[in-house]
Formats: structure tokens, C-alpha cells, sequence
């Protein structure tokens, strides 16, 4: 159970790497707030994510800004949750991006021939970096020819490449709430690496129901990461278009 703990985390990292990325690519040539309001629909999603987490954490919401000067916010009290509360809180926008991406992939899925596509597990090994830098050059040629296929140039490619940019520029959280999260997913990953560890044989916590959360994160991020470099692989000749025509903000 710990070693799927870890290898999700890796995902996680890897996508929120993979926003911050995009996320400095636009804004490398245009303002953050042309970004913001261009990319209303994860904007709106992005923070209502964070409400969502703050009303399940027991943390009662003070003020929401969606598009203000530095763009949006959420102010919140402390959540009553204990360990977990604040790391939820942060991390929500991951998840409800990852979601919002998995339903534009169902949503254009049948009208664009979209192939699923599944995500290996992560080797913890001495060898595994290597694998985990071949598989994330699969996906990039995957997602290269994703996006450079004929397909996209019709009304429906271009609002799929559109809603998949939104959702992965505004997936990443802010750079205070991602230190936040590290702390608490730092206690998380130790309580079960000690309880996996120390409990009797057979025993983990909570077993059935955490493998089927982790299950659910695996194969929401089988989409994510695969939309989230096609997103990337729209984002560079964009910024260098940008750099080339409009030049440095």
C-alpha cells in the first residue's frame, strides 16, 4: 500500500510540474491576468475546488476572489480536520482539474477518436528513473501525435485543445499552498509507511477502501498526464511564437 502511496505522489508531482510548466510558458509572453481571464473556465474551477475542500475540511470560507489584480482566492479559517485538512484544501485544485479534464476526454472522446491511454506503475527501484523517463517520452510522442493529427483542425479540436489547456494551466495550486500540502502528505506518507510496516501480518488500514481511492487517483491520472503534455506540446510553439512576434511581457 505504501509503495502505491509513493508512485501516485509521483504522478501528482509530475502534473503539477507539468501545469507549472504551461502555466510559465503563457505567461512568458503575456500577462498573468490576460491568462486568467482567458482561461476563465479553470479559473472558476480551480477555486471552486478549493471551497469544495474547505466544506468537507470543516474550514469556513471568508472571502472568494475569482479574478482579481493577482488572480483568485480563497481566505479560510483553519480546518477542523486535523493533518489532512489543510493538505486537501490545497492540493483540491489538482483534483478537481484532473476531474474536469477526465470529463472534457469523455466529452470529445467518441466525436474526436480519442485512444485511451493507461499508465504504467512506477518502478521504486534503483533502475526505475530511467523507466520513468521512457514512459514520460511515450507519452510525449503520444501526445504529439494527439495534437498534430487532422482532427483538431475543426471547431471540435480546437474547443478541446482549448478546454485541456484551461484545466491544465489552472490545475497547479499556489506556491504557498503547495507548501502547505508537502507538510501534511509528508505526515500522511509516514503514518502509512509505519503502519504498513509495524502492523501485524495481513493487517493495513483501512485496506479496501484506500486501495479503491487509489485506484480511482491512478486511473484519473491515466488522462491528466496524457492531456497535460498535449497541452505542453500546444504551449511551446505557442511561446515561441509569442517570444518571436509579441516579445517578453
Amino acid at each position: 500500500m505504501a509503495d502505491v502511496y509513493v508512485a501516485l505522489l509521483v504522478w501528482i508531482a509530475i502534473a503539477t510540474l507539468l501545469s507549472y510548466a504551461i502555466e510559465r510558458l503563457w505567461c512568458d509572453f503575456t500577462s498573468r491576468r490576460v491568462i486568467w481571464y482567458a482561461m476563465a473556465p479553470g479559473v472558476v474551477v480551480h477555486e471552486l475546488s478549493h471551497l469544495v475542500a474547505c466544506s468537507l475540511t470543516g474550514a469556513k470560507v471568508r472571502r472568494v476572489v475569482l479574478f482579481g489584480p493577482s488572480g483568485g482566492s480563497v481566505t479560510h479559517t483553519k480546518p477542523r480536520m486535523p493533518i489532512l485538512g489543510q493538505p486537501l484544501i490545497s492540493l483540491a485544485p489538482i483534483a478537481g482539474c484532473t476531474l474536469a479534464l477526465w470529463a472534457v476526454w469523455w466529452a470529445f472522446s467518441e466525436r474526436l477518436h480519442l485512444e485511451y491511454s493507461t499508465l504504467p506503475a512506477v518502478d521504486l527501484s534503483a533502475s526505475g528513473g530511467a523507466v520513468l523517463w521512457q514512459t514520460l517520452k511515450a507519452l510525449l510522442v503520444d501526445s504529439c501525435k494527439l495534437v498534430y493529427s487532422r482532427r483538431f483542425l475543426s471547431p471540435c479540436g480546437l474547443a478541446f485543445l482549448y478546454l485541456v489547456l484551461t484545466f491544465s494551466i489552472c490545475m497547479a495550486p499556489s506556491r504557498t499552498d503547495l507548501w502547505h500540502a508537502l507538510l501534511g502528505l509528508t505526515v500522511i506518507g509516514a503514518i502509512v509507511v509505519i503502519v504498513n510496516q509495524a502492523g501485524p501480518s495481513g493487517f493495513t488500514l483501512g485496506e479496501g477502501f484506500s486501495r479503491r481511492i487509489m485506484a480511482f487517483g491512478w486511473n484519473a491520472f491515466t488522462f491528466s498526464i496524457l492531456l497535460l503534455m498535449s497541452a505542453l506540446v500546444v504551449s511551446v510553439p505557442a511561446a515561441v511564437i509569442g517570444r518571436l512576434f509579441g516579445g517578453a511581457r
